[in-house]
């Protein structure tokens, strides 16, 4: 089920204060007939986009992303660490992701973009995946590691940056 999202009172007020009482923006207020309707879209699954529009739609963009420093330093150690407590076997890849405290429904680190942290020891292999975005890759550390991309094995070392094109395996 989807929680439909009800504006109280005061916030209803305080959109016509900040200019939501305008042709184009959503300004229902809530009716006791309206939230019998709105209960029963939630039966179907369903909801009314005006009870989210000015959410989804604002009138300029408004991230939930917020600053955010990663310092390698402080991350490596937990990187590290990953490898006795996980194998690739199991996790697929041993990858601590950066995660945006305003994003953390989406393990993003910023906006749509995902990042994380790789440990790969000599001879461990991780496998092969699609990625349904495009993929950046800086090596930090570490030499003989390679990866496949479009059917080409690409040898990899530190201080090299590998892309991979979206839906092709890596």
């Amino acid at each position: 089920m989807i929680a439909i999202p009800r504006r109280p009172r005061w916030q209803q007020d305080l959109a016509k204060i900040i200019g939501e009482d305008v042709a184009g923006r959503a300004n229902v207020e809530d009716t006791p007939e309206l939230l019998a309707y709105y209960d029963e879209l939630e039966n179907l699954d369903a909801a009314a986009l005006w009870t989210v529009a000015n959410k989804i739609e604002p009138w300029q963009p408004k991230s939930s992303s917020v600053p955010v420093l990663w310092r390698y330093q402080d991350l490596r150690k937990h990187v590290l660490r990953s490898v006795e407590l996980v194998s690739p076997e199991k996790a697929g890849r041993r990858v601590i992701y950066l995660n945006n405290p305003g994003r953390r429904e989406h393990a993003a680190a910023v906006g749509w973009l995902y990042s994380g942290l790789q440990v790969m020891h000599p001879g461990e292999v991780a496998s092969a995946h699609a990625h349904s975005a495009s993929a950046l890759r800086f090596i930090m550390e570490g030499e003989g590691a390679y990866t496949i991309v479009d059917g080409h094995k690409l040898t990899l070392g530190a201080n090299d940056f590998v892309l991979t094109p979206k839906r092709h395996l890596a």
